[in-house]
């Protein structure tokens, strides 16, 4: 487990990932896939974004799932918040 104090390490990784993202994508070319903080520090990505729980992962494929029935013309109608 990783300490975390009032300038702990979860400020540091938080800088250094935003940094390095940030960096690694203004030299990308626009067609390539950006760099995520998941790709930069992987093995500290689960103590900075702790993973969703079960209901959280449902709720958030419900909500995404009804993201893309909304891009659809004329499906305001049919879906009902």
């Amino acid at each position: 487990m990783l300490s975390d104090g009032m300038i702990g390490n979860k400020a540091l990784l938080l800088a250094l990932s935003s940094l390095t993202t940030g960096n690694l994508n203004s030299k990308m070319q626009k067609t390539a896939k950006p760099f995520r903080m998941q790709d930069v520090l992987p093995s500290t990505h689960d103590y900075i974004v702790p993973p969703l729980s079960e209901e959280q992962q449902r709720e958030e494929t419900n909500q995404r799932m009804l993201a893309f029935l909304a891009i659809k013309p004329g499906s305001e109608k049919f879906l009902k918040e």
